[in-house]
């Protein structure tokens, strides 16, 4: 290899370092208004009974994981497990997840019955990239996280996969 194609080839590496490092800022320290969110009104179906309209704002508890997500994207469906398993240890204490789909119900509706997924799931279709664009994403990368009080304040914000060291931090740090 010339000297000039490692050149090239470290110069490469090291800007899709810097980007990658970019692009996972765990938080966020902006303030990020979700009033478009908290109002969205989205179809929710529950096995059993009526597919429903309702607002996010309807789900809200003392600390409420909203999590944007499409069956389609891998670190999505690797987080969601995590998600239920978080959902039932700590529900109890007022914590909260919400998924929002980019996917249609009949869609994703069959995976999560696969995943034992019990938390509210919301299906914006389309509209959640709007939704994302317009409340703290503005790339709409997936899968994408917002951490709020029940005044719908956001606490954290994440674009890329969660982890249970994430959660477990913000249930330290959040729920009271």
């Amino acid at each position: 290899m010339s000297p000039q194609t490692k050149i090239l080839v470290g110069a490469v590496a090291i800007t899709a370092f810097v980007i990658g490092i970019a692009m996972n800022r765990p938080t966020s320290e902006d303030i990020i208004e979700v009033k478009s969110l908290l109002s969205a009104e989205l179809l929710q179906t529950k096995p059993g009974k009526d597919d429903t309209i309702v607002a996010v704002n309807d789900h809200l508890g003392k600390l409420t994981m909203i999590n944007f997500w499409a069956t389609w994207c891998a670190p999505c469906r690797e987080e969601m497990p995590l998600f239920e398993t978080m959902y039932q240890l700590h529900q109890a204490d007022g914590f909260e997840v919400i998924g929002i789909a980019i996917d249609t119900a009949s869609t994703a509706q069959p995976f999560l019955d696969s995943m034992g997924i019990s938390y509210p799931i919301l299906y914006a279709k389309q509209t959640g990239m709007t939704l994302m664009e317009e409340n703290g994403n503005p790339n709409q990368l997936l899968p994408y996280t917002l951490l709020i009080n029940d005044q719908g304040e956001v606490l954290a914000q994440k674009i890329g996969q969660v982890h249970e060291a994430d959660i477990r931090n913000w249930l330290k740090a959040y729920l009271q």
